[in-house]
């Protein structure tokens, strides 16, 4: 009997020493690893990546009881396809992408810009064969230019060519879907002019090919932004503020002194090893939401060109109560 009651009493303290030590864990805001929330982002292996890597280095996710895993992929096919099926929390995309997810019926929701919230973050720009003989964007009349069409490259393309007195019919576009084959055919002079990205527009200028217009100045063509699944947002959403809180000082740090991490950003992005020595590290913005004059102009354009199946607005589209 009294081994019965011993043993009820052992019970009861040690009930009483668990509670207690739970309770005094969760007042002192600590944490510990059961209180993380794993978080997928999903991305290419683009420069946009570079805060979420550093956050990784530095320790910033651990600092704020966060566990984030970055996912890359080879093709944005497989990077949506991921998303689509749930496997992803997260994707780091362009504008235009997140806008036709959301209009098939994807419950998404665009939660900060990864680059572009200044037209020189992200630059693209239309680019002329070392052979051209090419120099301005009424030259380009006639001439045959390389993108990707229904793509944020064709919609910088448009827009750039009527900033110059173009109309973007009075080019020849050519569908040159994988950015390898753009930058190789503009080399070899099988083409007169591509539309691309950095690095790939320094890696082709130190070639010998000529910028004739680039999204850097006026208004704001390109924004590669973040996107999160609605449904991790209801249920992740401490542990997606955790996320901003750690990416914030991955910003920071690399705004700071960017140099340091140019190691870090060569080893996780596709920089053609000629011009290592001579790319500088972006600048990057805390996050922020896309502003809708930016905005609005994307989804006219796709509206225009019919790829959306059901009408995106903005104030749908967008949710920026995470940091």
């Amino acid at each position: 009997m009294m081994r019965g009651s011993l043993g009820k009493l052992a019970i009861f303290l040690l009930v009483l020493f668990l509670a207690v030590g739970c309770s005094s864990g969760n007042n002192t805001g600590t944490g510990g690893p059961q209180d993380s929330q794993k978080i997928f982002i999903g991305s290419m292996t683009i420069e946009e990546n570079l805060p979420v890597l550093v956050a990784q280095e530095k320790g910033y996710f651990a600092e704020e009881n966060v566990e984030v895993e970055l996912v890359t992929f080879q093709s944005p096919v497989e990077l949506q396809s991921a998303f689509q099926t749930g496997e992803l929390d997260g994707a780091i995309t362009d504008i235009m992408i997140a806008a036709l997810l959301k209009s098939s019926g994807e419950d998404l929701k665009v939660t900060s810009i990864a680059l572009g919230a200044t037209p020189e973050e992200g630059r693209f720009a239309i680019i002329a064969s070392p052979n051209s003989d090419i120099s301005s964007i009424q030259e380009l009349k006639g001439k045959s230019i390389g993108i990707s069409n229904n793509s944020i490259i064709e919609y910088v393309t448009d827009k750039l060519l009527l900033a110059g007195g173009v109309e973007p019919s009075e080019v020849e576009k050519t569908t040159v879907a994988k950015l390898p084959l753009r930058v190789e055919m503009l080399l070899n002079s099988q083409i007169d002019a591509i539309v691309v990205p950095d690095p790939q527009i320094t890696y082709v200028v130190s070639q010998g090919a000529k910028i004739i217009a680039d999204d850097s100045q006026g208004a704001n063509l390109s924004q590669s932004v973040m996107i999160l699944q609605e449904n991790t947002i209801n249920e992740k959403k401490e542990a997606l503020t955790s996320f901003y809180r750690a990416y914030t000082k991955g910003v920071q740090a690399i705004n700071n002194n960017p140099d340091e991490f140019k190691n870090l950003l060569v080893s996780n992005v596709n920089i053609p090893e000629s011009i290592v020595d001579i790319y500088a590290v972006q600048h990057y913005s805390e996050p922020q939401l896309p502003q809708e004059k930016d905005v609005e102009p994307v989804l006219e354009w796709l509206e225009s060109k019919g790829l959306l199946q059901n009408k995106v607005n903005y104030g749908d589209f967008v949710y920026g109560e995470l940091y």
